[in-house]
Formats: structure tokens, sequence, C-alpha cells
């Protein structure tokens, strides 16, 4: 598998504002997103398989923008897997920190700041019975009221454990293509794992993900030639020991293509 990675996508600096709905540097984050969203565009364009590496997640809603004008573009329909300890589904009304890294997946079902909203060439850019989380465990209150009125599908940690992660990707990959497939986009917050394994995140969650279990379900989404994006997001370097989490970078990808021989990945 060819990897080229295409540098870094640049944007302005946070300065950590509120505006009148509390959310903070949103005007930073749509510009980082838009940033996102075109070079995320032009690896499609020139038949790639874009993944973004990088920090905050509020960044995937660049990416999943532009995969789901790909995805629209080519008639196929549009799903995203989640993997995460938080489920980013928080509107401006439900975040109590105005964190913009809270609000990405919401905003992909078309809920959320009118500003990040616009982000994308439409929204919403995803219907919500075509996002599926695993890992979840730090909801809040009205965070969790949001993904129960939207109807979304989440695996908090005590479900993982119980049924485990390959058999839950597995019967989603099984929906998916029973639904006539489709473009998948995988977004993988690191901090989905547990920290004693990826500390450089910038939010840890105790009792997460192992490792093995992370890349052996991206393994089963690279076999089943579904994926056509990908992020793997939150990596904080500052926090990092050792190079531990950069090296967790390098398995997920590695487990994610590994059923995607004679491909190339492109990295922004």
């Amino acid at each position: 598998m060819g990897m080229v990675d295409r540098g870094d996508v640049q944007g302005p600096a946070y300065d950590g504002t509120r505006d009148e709905t509390g959310s903070r540097s949103v005007r930073e984050t749509a510009a980082w997103c838009t940033s996102v969203r075109n070079a995320v565009s032009g690896v499609f364009a020139d038949g790639g398989l874009p993944v973004m590496v990088g920090g905050d997640h509020a960044m995937a809603l660049g990416s999943v923008a532009a995969a789901a004008e790909h995805a629209r573009r080519q008639g196929r329909n549009f799903f995203v897997l989640w993997f995460d300890a938080h489920p980013d589904f928080n509107t401006p009304d439900t975040s109590p920190s105005g964190n913009t890294h809270g609000y990405p997946a919401a905003l992909a079902c078309g809920i959320g700041h009118p500003a990040l909203l616009r982000v994308g060439a439409f929204t919403p850019l995803l219907r919500p019975d075509r996002l599926v989380q695993f890992g979840i465990r730090d909801i809040d209150e009205g965070e969790r009221a949001n993904l129960r009125r939207s109807g979304i599908e989440f695996h908090e940690m005590p479900a993982v454990r119980e049924r485990g992660l390959a058999a839950l990707v597995a019967h989603t990959i099984s929906r998916i293509q029973a639904a006539g497939g489709g473009h998948v986009h995988v977004s993988f917050d690191i901090d989905a794992l547990d920290p004693s394994v990826a500390p450089g995140v910038g939010t840890p969650v105790p009792d997460g993900l192992s490792l093995e279990e992370a890349v052996d379900a991206l393994r089963l989404l690279g076999q089943s030639g579904l994926v056509q994006s990908m992020d793997i997001v939150e990596y904080a370097a500052t926090q990092d020991q050792g190079n531990r989490t950069a090296h967790v970078v390098e398995h997920l990808l590695a487990g994610l293509m590994a059923g995607r021989q004679g491909q190339t990945a492109t990295v922004a």
C-alpha cells in the first residue's frame, strides 16, 4: 500500500473567544474545517483515498463534508462510523464547555451552529440512521438527549465489552452491504482507546478500547472494501509519552490498510 503525504492543512490560530451562543472559536473552526474540506476534496478529485491525521476532532466536519459531497456525486449512500470516547453530539444549547470539538457529529447530521453548518455544500451531510458510534463512555446529559432524539446508534463501552468490538463492526458492515453498500467514512478519535495505550490525547477517558481490538475492527473495515475516507484525530503530541501514541496512529492505519493492498492512501 502506498502512502502519499500532502503536508499540513493551514488555518488561523484559535483564540478561545466565545460568540453569542457561548461557543468558542467558531470563526477559526469554520476556517479550519473549510481548509480540510478543500484538501480532502482535492484527494478525491485525484482518485485517492484521503486519510486526515491531526488534532481537534472538530476538523472531522471538513472531511465529512468532502466525503458526503463526493458520495453524492457518485450516487452512493453515505455512512459514517465514529470511534470515540465521546459522541461529539452537543450543540451550543447543550454543551457545558462551548468547545467546538464536541459538535462535529451533530453538525454532520444537520444540527448545531449555523456558521458551522455552512462548511458543507449542503446540510445535513449525513442521515442520522447512517451514523454508528463505538466506544462511547463520556456523554453530557443534554448530548444524550440529542442522540436519542436523533435516533443515533451508539455503542457504549458496556455493550462493547459484552458483544465485542469486532462483532459490532462486522454486524454494521453486514447491514451496510445489505442496504446496497456505499461510501463509508471512518472517523477515529484516538481517545476511544484506553489512556494506558494512547496517553497523547487531549481528553483521555479511562476504560477504553485496547489497541488490538481497534486494529482488528479497522482490519475488518479495510477488508470490506467499503471505506473510502478516514480521520485519525485528537493526537496531542505534547501529551504523548515516548511517542507511544504516534506509534498507535501507525498501527491504526496499518489495520485499515491491511485489506486494501494495491491502493494508495493520501494523508493530510
